[in-house]
Formats: C-alpha cells, structure tokens, sequence
C-alpha cells in the first residue's frame, strides 16, 4: 500500500474504462486524482466513486483535449484540487475503421486530433507544471496498433504509432534538459473496455465477437482495465524513477509472433 502516497495524477479520458480503472488504482495506492473527460458527468460520477472510499481524493472537470483553451483550463483547475501535478496520463482516445480507400478525411483527422495532438498540446501546457513538482511521470497510453499494422485501421495504426515516438521525443528532450521527467508509453492489446465494442460487434457481437478477438492473442484471452492499471501504477510511482523513453506491451504476447 501506499505506492504513489502523495502523488497528484492528473488523468484524461477518466470517465470510464482505462481512466477510471486508473484513477481508482492510484488512489487505492494513496494519490490523489483528477479525472478528466469530455463527458463531465462521467466523470464526475467516477471522481464521486472514488471519493466514497477516500474522501477528496478525486475531482473532475470536463475537457475536450482537442481544444487548447480546454486544457489550460482543466490542468489549472486540477494543479488548484490536488496543489499540483506530478503525474500526466494521457489517455483520452478514439478508435476508428477504415482502410486507405474507405476512411474518410473527417474520421482521419478526429482520430489525429484526439489519439495524437491532444498528446502534444497537452504535455507542452502540463510542462510547467510537472517542472514545478520533479520528480514528474508522463504516461501516453498508446496501442499494440501502433506496432502492429491492420489494413483496415489506418487512421488509428497511424495515431497510436505517431504517439510512441513522440513519447521517446519527450522523454529525451526531459532528460537531456536535466528535468527530473520521465515519459513512457503503454501499449495494451484488446482490452475490456467501450473501446473494442466495435470490434466486437465487427466480429459477429458478444461471445462470437470476443472469441474472434481472443483468437489472435497467444494468451487467448482479453486484457482486464487492471492489467494495463498496473503498468500505470509502476510508471507513476518512484520504482520507474530511471525508467523513460520506453514502451511498455500489455499485450499476452501478441507482438512477439
């Protein structure tokens, strides 16, 4: 107990599956939490369940990471609640489908916009922030898409990659700078979240759907929100303190065939 005693994480997509598993683990763990999310109920409502068990540990805001006036104002409202930042966790995210012939230029540049760009303007306003409160984590939740290519995902292979190189671009350029900054990026495979619904419902809904799933991961079985929550708590604890510029598979070995 007590990981992350102390910790003040600031979380994007908070208001359901990854974010919220996140937040709850961090607090479990002794952080305390601000979950952001463009539904501002959700998250509120996920802040509220956390504080049932420890009271003001969590608070909330709505937030569209696509909008830079957005995030100034929710990382100032979440440095106000937790007297600072210390951990970022960029995990507001999309998923689309479509190939190179049937994606169209609107899908391709919300997913860039949310998967992608957010990631950027979001760590560069936080960057004053995470200065102020060395030793800092910055944590990009990626994908296996981004390192496994699928004919029919083209915008979101291309976000999810694009987001594991910029992660290695910010935890050099925090390094060599002398901040006391690391960067990391987590990269799950199908995990149980509203996320894969598509797919799921691609691969003929429910049991057959996740059975199709399952199928191309050696582990045969989906990721749980806590399996990638737990790679989360390391790189937001001090245990990860020499750890940066690296990429973390949640993935039951599907990357390794």
């Amino acid at each position: 107990m007590g990981r992350v005693a102390g910790k003040k994480a600031f979380i994007t997509g908070g208001a359901q599956g990854l974010g919220a598993c996140f937040g709850r683990m961090l607090a479990d763990e002794g952080a305390t939490v601000f979950l952001t999310d463009v539904n501002a109920d959700g998250a509120t409502k996920a802040a509220e369940e956390i504080n049932k068990t420890y009271s003001g540990a969590a608070g909330s805001i709505g937030h569209d990471v696509t909008k830079r006036d957005e995030w100034e104002t929710a990382l100032a409202a979440g440095a106000e609640h937790m007297g600072g930042i210390d951990i970022l966790i960029n995990n507001a995210g999309i998923g689309t489908f479509g190939s190179i012939e049937t994606e169209t230029e609107e899908n391709w540049r919300l997913t860039q916009a949310i998967d992608v760009d957010s990631i950027f303007t979001g760590t560069q306003l936080a960057m004053p922030y995470l200065k102020k409160s060395q030793p800092a984590s910055i944590i990009n939740i990626s994908s296996v898409a981004g390192m496994i290519a699928d004919g029919n995902m083209i915008a979101y292979n291309t976000a999810k990659a694009a987001v594991w190189m910029m992660t290695k671009s910010i935890g050099l350029h925090c390094a060599k700078s002398g901040y006391d900054i690391r960067c990391n990026s987590v990269h799950p495979v199908f995990t149980r979240t509203p996320i894969i619904d598509p797919l799921i419902a691609l691969g003929g809904g429910a049991e057959e759907g996740e059975k199709r799933l399952v199928s191309q991961i050696p582990w045969k079985r989906l990721a749980e929100p806590e399996d990638v929550g737990y790679c989360v708590l390391y790189l937001s604890s001090d245990e990860s303190r020499y750890v940066t510029a690296s990429e973390f598979k949640i993935d039951g070995g599907i990357t390794a065939q």
